[in-house]
C-alpha cells in the first residue's frame, strides 16, 4: 500500500507541474525596466514631493532582500518621497522582475546596481539594502564609492550563512515534489500571507484584511516566474548567501547607517556585528518591528532614513 500510495503520489505531483507550469517571465504590475548592460533592470520610481522638493535632498535606493521585490518598499517608499527625496527600488537578479543577471556573485550585482544608478542618473544615492540587500548595497558603496552618496544597512549584516554540504538539499530541490509544494506556496495567498506576517513584526498590520491579502499576492507574484523558481530551487545546495567579507565591509568609506526592527533577534543576522564592522555609525531602532521593518512601521522606517541621510548630502 505505502508503494502504490508513493506512486500515486508521484504521479499527481508529476502531472500537476506539468499543468501548472509557469512562463519563464511575467509582465510587472507596476514601475518599468531600463536597459543596462543588455540587461533588463526592473525599478520603481516615486517623485520627490512635499516642502523639501526643491533637490537639495540627496535621492534614496532600495534593495530588497531574498524572495523580495520592489513591492516589499511599496509602504514606506511614498512616504519617503513626501521628505523631499527622489526615491527609486530596484529589483536584484534572481527574485524580482529584473530579467538576467549573476544570482550568485555579489560583485556583479553591485555593479548592476551601479550602472542603473549611472543609467537613470541618480545623484549619488543613499543606497539602502534590507536583508540580503545589504550585502549588495554594500559592496555598490565599496567598489563604486563615486556613485553612491551614503549607505544604509536595513535588518542584514551582510554577512555569509554557512548551511554546510547542500548534497542532500539539492537532491531534495530535484524532486518533483518540491516543485509541487512550491508552486502551492507561493500561490496560496493564505500560506504565504501567514509567512509574510509573522517576520513583520508585533505592530505590522500589513498583511491584514483585503489589503493584506493583496499585498501577499503581489509580493509573490514575481516568485511566481519560472526563471525565479528555477533559480531558487537551483540554489538549494548553496552552501552559503550573497555577502561580504569582514575586510570588505570594514572598508566602505561612504557615510554609513543602520535601520533595525526591534524585534528582529535571528533574520537580520547579528546587530552587534553590523555595528562592528560599519565602524558604529549612527543607527535607528524601530519598535514593534521584527525583520519587514519597513512594512511592519512604514512611517517610522521613513523618519528613520530620512533622519539618517541627512547627512549624507550630494557630493
Amino acid at each position: 500500500m505505502g508503494v502504490v500510495g508513493l506512486v500515486l503520489l508521484t504521479l499527481l505531483s508529476v502531472v500537476g507541474n506539468a499543468v501548472t507550469t509557469p512562463p519563464d517571465t511575467l509582465e510587472p504590475d507596476a514601475g518599468a525596466f531600463t536597459d543596462v548592460g543588455g540587461l533588463a533592470v526592473h525599478y520603481e520610481h516615486w517623485a520627490a514631493s512635499g516642502k523639501h522638493s526643491s533637490g537639495d535632498a540627496a535621492p534614496v535606493v532600495l534593495l530588497p532582500g531574498f524572495a523580495e521585490s520592489t513591492v516589499a518598499f511599496r509602504a514606506a517608499a511614498p512616504l519617503i518621497a513626501a521628505q523631499g527625496r527622489d526615491v527609486y527600488a530596484f529589483d536584484l537578479p534572481g527574485f524580482g522582475y529584473t530579467r538576467g543577471g549573476d544570482t550568485e556573485d555579489v560583485r556583479s550585482q553591485a555593479d548592476l546596481v551601479a550602472g542603473t544608478i549611472r543609467t537613470l542618473g541618480i545623484d549619488h544615492p543613499v543606497v539602502v539594502g534590507h536583508s540580503l540587500g545589504a550585502a549588495v548595497a554594500g559592496g555598490t558603496a565599496l567598489w563604486h564609492p563615486e556613485d553612491v552618496g551614503g549607505v544604509v544597512f536595513a535588518d542584514g549584516d551582510a554577512q555569509d550563512l554557512d548551511f554546510g554540504d547542500g548534497t542532500w538539499r539539492a537532491r531534495i530541490a530535484r524532486l518533483p515534489y518540491t516543485t509541487s509544494v512550491y508552486r502551492i506556496f507561493t500561490r496560496s495567498t493564505w500560506l504565504n500571507r501567514a509567512a509574510l506576517a509573522g517576520s513583520c513584526g508585533s505592530a505590522c498590520t500589513a498583511f491584514d484584511g483585503d489589503d493584506g491579502a493583496r499585498l501577499a499576492r503581489q509580493w509573490m507574484r514575481p516568485l511566481t516566474q519560472g526563471d525565479v523558481e528555477h533559480s531558487l530551487l537551483g540554489s538549494a545546495g548553496h552552501s552559503g548567501i550573497l555577502h561580504l567579507e569582514e575586510d570588505q565591509t570594514r572598508a566602505i568609506t561612504v557615510p554609513r547607517a543602520i535601520i533595525w526592527g526591534a524585534e528582529d533577534t535571528r533574520s537580520g543576522g547579528s546587530l552587534q556585528d553590523t555595528r562592528d564592522r560599519l565602524g558604529h555609525p549612527q543607527e535607528r531602532i524601530v519598535d514593534g518591528a521584527a525583520h519587514d521593518v519597513m512594512n511592519a512601521q512604514p512611517g517610522a522606517f521613513a523618519d528613520a532614513l530620512g533622519a539618517l541621510t541627512d547627512g549624507m548630502d550630494r557630493r
